[in-house]
């Protein structure tokens, strides 16, 4: 859903999903525990970067030669190197088939390139490797609702947030998705509970916001802009572009209410 991320996340999906508004939704998807941090959805980047690979006779051993291609695609990833990363993957899964991030993380990237069979051949794997995989339920999902697949979107949210109830992401894009089919007041009660856990998120305010605007209820739309705006000004967040990129929702959004 990429209205928001469903928050990763800007490809098509409900966030950055061009579907009832102009709402950026876009489903936030975010890489799994062996490349450590979340990532979101930018854009496909037409760089593409040879990966390291190593030979048997190398230096290096198995192991360390692993972690450097695990450090290697890390990064192709955050430079949006999709295609690069997909190779390191390629290698890894080569060495390590029973890895299941390997095959989620992957499968981020053939999101990313937009290629959602493979995208969805490898998030399968993944879960059929390892079922407990919140993050994966997560993108699968925003798969689903790239594809206007609502209800198989909506089935893997809910599996995400079982798996993990502090899966604030999942919670925002189950938001999303909701809105996009119309379930104002149900993504607005899924917006609720994840600003129980995240009462200072700016993002889930701007989202909230968007929903009670789609709804008809301006004067609460406007007390979330707000709020989110205030939140976004007393934000310690380090990364100031998804700081800005918040502002400019919210701002777009308010400036349709005129």
């Amino acid at each position: 859903m990429q209205s928001t991320g469903p928050v990763s996340t800007n490809s098509s999906h409900p966030s950055e999903v061009n579907v009832v508004s102009e709402a950026a939704y876009t489903p936030v998807s975010k890489l799994s525990t062996s490349i450590d941090q979340p990532l979101e959805q930018p854009s496909l980047s037409p760089t593409v970067q040879p990966p390291y690979r190593f030979r048997v006779d190398s230096w290096l051993s198995q192991a360390d030669a692993l972690l450097l291609l695990r450090k290697r695609a890390k990064r192709e990833a955050q430079q949006q190197n999709y295609a690069a990363a997909v190779q390191i993957f390629n290698q890894l899964i080569a060495h390590e088939p029973d890895r299941a991030d390997h095959f989620g993380n992957r499968g981020l990237m053939h999101y990313n390139l937009k290629h959602y069979e493979q995208a969805l051949a490898d998030y399968n794997r993944a879960l059929s490797i390892n079922p407990e995989q919140d993050q994966v339920y997560n993108n699968r999902a925003n798969l689903h609702a790239t594809q206007q697949n609502w209800l198989d979107a909506l089935d893997d949210y809910d599996e995400a947030i079982d798996i993990n109830p502090l899966n604030i992401r999942a919670r925002l894009n189950q938001a999303v998705t909701l809105r996009e089919m119309g379930a104002y007041d149900e993504a607005i009660t899924c917006l609720d509970i994840a600003m129980f856990f995240r009462p200072d998120s700016a993002n889930l305010y701007a989202e909230r916001g968007r929903s009670y605007q789609l709804q008809g209820h301006w004067n609460c739309a406007i007390a979330d802009y707000n709020r989110a705006l205030e939140l976004t000004q007393q934000s310690n967040e380090s990364n100031l572009e998804k700081t800005d990129r918040i502002n400019k929702k919210v701002i777009r959004w308010m400036n349709s209410l005129r």
